[in-house]
Order: structure tokens, then C-alpha cells, then sequence
């Protein structure tokens, strides 16, 4: 990719306020790395600020020179951690309170566009009584929202629906930008008359599967297959285990079992609900949908209008007695399983990383040609 404007390679500034380590399994540390490969994939020399402070700040000064020496760069874009941005080191205390913001001043000072993708807002949730930590940690929070509102040119989201949430006036571009996902060869699974439900991810707090594991017990046409963490499971044993039934196995795999798990499943489970899940989107959603799988979900949650608005799984509301019916009937009816699975191939492909990473290169250089 060039600039058609200058006929430069096509540069761009990627930065993470934390160290990326991509053997780990969480959605926020993958996504990062997803993304970082997207945007080289459709054609972008991609600068990086990520790890410690220490890292960020020769990055930073070495892309400072870049820029003071001529080098163009289309668009910054920043990816949120799960914790603010001033207390993402190991020890959590705001040692290099002029790092990261300031560059982004400097970015926007020199006319480059700047989006970041804001991941959630969990902190919002929090009891306001919780230990003395927490109660810091929201000041900062709050800081990174003040400092979004003055810099940014285009905050992204993993829903629309998160906006309205978050406590601060944004008054530029927002955009949806949810996780993407990488297409996998179609799933040839067969169904054999027991309609076979995989749930992986995690389990116990804003994963409370209950409803789930009750209805699944009282349905002996359905089993279930729950991966998750050894120790995410140990945590929870007391509550799950006396919810066990012959139809319902617990494994612990990743890697390449994963994708054993999906090739023998005929259904997807995303059944939890609370208050963060009515807008919340969970990255396995997507993940999933690079498997072609279909997917099951509560009515009253985001997944569950995209499953319902995309025709591509089958949703019902969060009762035993509702999670027993529909599977039932679900196992009666093969061909249901068939048009979601179809419906879910052929929308695949406008939801990969290398779609996300072009929504954004097109969404920041249209501030560019806009504003210049």
C-alpha cells in the first residue's frame, strides 16, 4: 500500500501502553497482536510503541525523530489496557505520567490523526465500596476519558451501545470495532440426532452459566462440552460441580485442541447473562464465527441481537424451562442447524482482522482528508 498522494509506503504508528506477551490466552492480549498483523497484511509499515514505560519511551523518541526528519505516518491508532494508561506497569504507580499522552499531543500537533480503541469499561461496575485501590484506580480511569476527549479523532468500541456508559462527553467520530476473526476451513461435523453444545472461555462471575448447566441436565438429546482454565474451574467447583450431569463434560485444551472441540460441535454456547452483557461483545463471538459455528445466546444481550439480526444461531430468554425447549427443539430439526452455519460462512469473511484493520485505516484517513 502507498500514499497516492506522495507515492510513499503507506506508515502507520501502533501503540499499546503495556507489554504484549502473545502466548497468553486473553482477549486482551491477542487482540493486539491480531491487529498489529492485519494491518501489515493489507499493506502498512506499522511502527510500535508497546512493553514497559522504559520501551515506549525510546519508541516514542525514536518515532519523534521520524516525524521531525520528514517521515509520514497516515494515522496513530491505540489499543486501551484493561487498566489506566498511567498505572499499567508492574507496580502499578504512575511513575511516567508524561509518556504516553503528551505523544499522543505531539502526534496531533503534526497533523496525524489519532483513534483508539476504548476495550471496556468493567471499572464502571465496580461497588463503590470495594478497597481503596479501586477507588484510585477510577480517578485514573476517568483521567484516560479526559484525556481521550481532548486528543482523540475517532474512539472505537466493541458496541455502540457501550457509549452510553461511559462517564464522559465524546463529541468526534465513535465507530463499532469489535474483535475480528481468522476463517478457518469449513466445519464438516454431521449431526447424529444429539445436538452437541461447546462453550469455551471463561467461567464463574460475569460468565454464570447456571441456567445453562440445569437446562442441559434435564435435556438428555443435548450434551455439553465446557473448556476452560484449570484453575478458572477449581474456583468454581463448588457451585458447578453439584450442577453435573452425564451430558455435560469439562475439559481443559487449547492450541490445536481447540479446533478438535469445534470440528465435533454442532452449536456454539454464548448463554450468560448480566448487566455487562446487554452491551458488552465478547471476543470468542467472533472468534467463533471464523469457524462457521453457529451460536446459541440470551435474548436480553448484545450477542444476542447480532445472532438474532444476522440469522446466524438461535436465541430464547434466560429460563431453565426456555434453555430446554429451544435445544429440544433444535435437536429435532437439523436443517435449522444447517442455515445459521451457512448464514455464518458467508458473513465471515467482511468480519476478519484484515477487514477491521482496513475499517480503521479508512476511518482515520478520512479525518486526514477532511481536516487537510
Amino acid at each position: 500500500m502507498t500514499d497516492t498522494k506522495t507515492n510513499a509506503p503507506a506508515r502507520m504508528i501502533f501503540h499499546v501502553p503495556l507489554h504484549i506477551d502473545p502466548t497468553l490466552h486473553s482477549a486482551s492480549q491477542i487482540r493486539p497482536v491480531k491487529l498489529q498483523k492485519a494491518f501489515s497484511d493489507i499493506g502498512y509499515t506499522v511502527d510500535v510503541i508497546e512493553g514497559c514505560a522504559a520501551d515506549r519511551k525510546r519508541q516514542i523518541a525514536a518515532i519523534k525523530r521520524n516525524i521531525c526528519n520528514g517521515v509520514k505516518y497516515d494515522f496513530l491508532y491505540s489499543e486501551s489496557s484493561t487498566m489506566p494508561t498511567l498505572l499499567t506497569e508492574s507496580h502499578h504507580l504512575p511513575t511516567h505520567p508524561f509518556l504516553d499522552f503528551p505523544f499522543f499531543s505531539f502526534c496531533k500537533k503534526h497533523d496525524i490523526p489519532i483513534g483508539l480503541f476504548y476495550r471496556d469499561i468493567h471499572w464502571c461496575f465496580i461497588n463503590k465500596n470495594k478497597d481503596f485501590k479501586q477507588r484510585v484506580a477510577k480517578y485514573f480511569y476517568r483521567y484516560d476519558l479526559t484525556q481521550y476527549s481532548k486528543l482523540l479523532d475517532v474512539l472505537f468500541l466493541p458496541s455502540f451501545e457501550m457509549l452510553q456508559h461511559i462517564p464522559f462527553s465524546f463529541t468526534r467520530k465513535v465507530e463499532e470495532l469489535p474483535a475480528g476473526c481468522e476463517l478457518h476451513p469449513s466445519n464438516t461435523h454431521v449431526f447424529d440426532g444429539r445436538l452437541r453444545l461447546l462453550y469455551i472461555g471463561g467461567i464463574g462471575g460475569i460468565y454464570d452459566m447456571r441456567t445453562l448447566f440445569k437446562a442441559v441436565a434435564q435435556t438428555p438429546e443435548v450434551s455439553l462440552t465446557v473448556c476452560c482454565r484449570p484453575d478458572e474451574w477449581r474456583a468454581v467447583t463448588d457451585i458447578y460441580e453439584p450442577l453435573l450431569s452425564d451430558n455435560i463434560n469439562i475439559v481443559h485444551k487449547y492450541g490445536s485442541g481447540l479446533d478438535e472441540l469445534y470440528a465435533g460441535a454442532d452449536l456454539f454456547s454464548m448463554f450468560f447473562t448480566n448487566d455487562y452483557t446487554k452491551f458488552a461483545v465478547p471476543y470468542k463471538l467472533f472468534d467463533t464465527m471464523g469457524y462457521s459455528m453457529p451460536v446459541f445466546a440470551p435474548s436480553d444481550t448484545w450477542t444476542g441481537s447480532f445472532v438474532k439480526r444476522n440469522g446466524v444461531g438461535v436465541v430464547c430468554n434466560n429460563s431453565v424451562d426456555e434453555v430446554c425447549s429451544t435445544l429440544a427443539s433444535l435437536s429435532r430439526d437439523s436443517s435449522l442447524l444447517t442455515a445459521f452455519r451457512d448464514k455464518m460462512l458467508s458473513i465471515a469473511p467482511s468480519h476478519t482482522w484484515q477487514a477491521r484493520a482496513r475499517q480503521v485505516a479508512d476511518s482515520l484517513t478520512e479525518v486526514n482528508s477532511y481536516t487537510h
